[in-house]
């Protein structure tokens, strides 16, 4: 590839800002900088002062995940100022130096490094979270599957990043100078998408049907089936962005791979930003809902607790966790026989009885009435 300055007096050009890819690409890294940090710092306050709940595993994963794509968001502005993206490969050495195109491989290289570990972070907060708020065996099952198959295929799409140039010098050795070999880049990148799209689906009709069997009313069995759908906006999102990944050309990615790379970082961001938007009710209870803002009560709402325990403290606080008043209604029996009526308790999400002290003076007999209230725990 030729090198030569191509400034007649001489020297190499700064990048300039001078065409839209650049500008929608710097606007986009931006915002997908500011909205993700916003509603992260957002529900960690709605977390920690109205929901009466401590951080958990899902509120850390989704700290990563923000870290990586501001991570990524600063590759992305290295690629734009620092290497020629936007401009034609050919174009890039002899009028901004070797160094751009130099500068453009090695973040081209780290991007699905970061990528993966950003993706995982962000589905293992989603599904800790699915265990948070229905903490029951078989949710607990399905969570461990899911999980353990994202942890894989990001494990291996991060290994494979490393090794698909032997030696890893190759991914930015763009003059050839370098012996050995690559791989297929654009099929790598084809198949990490299409198996995300495939782990983005799976997460989110995960926690339906147990929402579907939840004994609620209908108006509130929309409300979390509409809660937990929000995260097919990221699905939307990543199928788009499979589609423009055969546009890309491995021989020219610095002036085909915009809308690639562009609605990669996109992604990420509606990621991280949509599994944080379950928690920020608390925030907003005096304009959505009720305006109380006193802690939720386990013994007030809807949570869970772990059967038999001698701990006044629940596990878990159910959709509390969200500052939701969602609440399940009991069970009732009726006239089955012992061992019906249990099974029928048990596939009701561990309806169980709890009794509540009603202070009220009984003049006659100066005992405490009792009454009995089912609450699903």
């Amino acid at each position: 590839m030729d090198t030569t300055p191509s400034n007649p007096n001489g020297g190499y050009e700064s990048i300039p800002i001078q065409n839209a890819g650049q500008i929608w690409m710097i606007v986009t890294c931006v915002f997908t900088m500011f909205i993700p940090t916003a509603l992260v710092a957002m529900r960690f306050v709605a977390r920690s002062r109205f929901s009466n709940a401590s951080l958990d595993a899902s509120d850390w994963c989704i700290a990563t995940a923000l870290l990586f794509v501001l991570a990524l968001c600063i590759v992305d502005f290295f690629m734009v100022f620092r290497g020629g993206f936007t401009f034609d490969l050919k174009d890039i050495a002899g009028r901004f130096g070797p160094d751009a195109l130099d500068t453009f491989f090695r973040c081209m290289a780290a991007w699905p490094l970061l990528w993966n570990c950003c993706v995982l972070t962000s589905k293992l907060s989603v599904l800790a979270m699915y265990q948070t708020l229905m903490p029951i065996p078989r949710m607990k099952l399905a969570v461990r599957v899911v999980g353990g198959f994202v942890i894989l295929y990001n494990v291996c799409g991060f290994i494979t990043g490393l090794v698909i140039c032997q030696p890893y010098e190759k991914n930015y050795d763009w003059a050839g100078v370098v012996k050995g070999k690559c791989g297929d880049v654009k099929l790598y990148y084809e198949w990490l998408s299409a198996i995300n799209v495939v782990s983005d689906v799976i997460v989110l009709l995960l926690p339906l049907p147990f929402v579907y069997n939840l004994q609620l009313q209908l108006r509130k069995k929309i409300v979390l089936f509409a809660m937990f759908s929000v995260g097919f906006i990221t699905c939307a999102v990543t199928i788009y962005r499979q589609t423009l990944l055969p546009s890309l050309d491995a021989t020219n990615p610095t002036g085909t791979g915009l809308l690639a790379f562009l609605f990669s970082t996109v992604e990420i961001g509606v990621a991280v930003s949509l599994a944080c938007v379950p928690f920020l009710r608390p925030l907003f209870r005096g304009t959505f809902g009720s305006s109380n803002r006193s802690h939720p009560s386990p013994e007030s709402a809807y949570s869970y607790s772990k059967k038999g325990s001698g701990s006044s403290k629940p596990r878990s606080q159910g959709f509390n966790e969200l500052g939701s008043d969602i609440q399940l209604s009991p069970v009732i029996i009726g006239n089955k026989s012992g061992a019906a009526a249990a099974a029928t308790q048990q596939q009701s999400l561990n309806v169980q009885t709890s009794w509540i002290d009603e202070r009220h003076d009984d003049p006659e007999s100066g005992r405490l009435p009792r009454r009995q209230t089912g609450r699903a725990f």
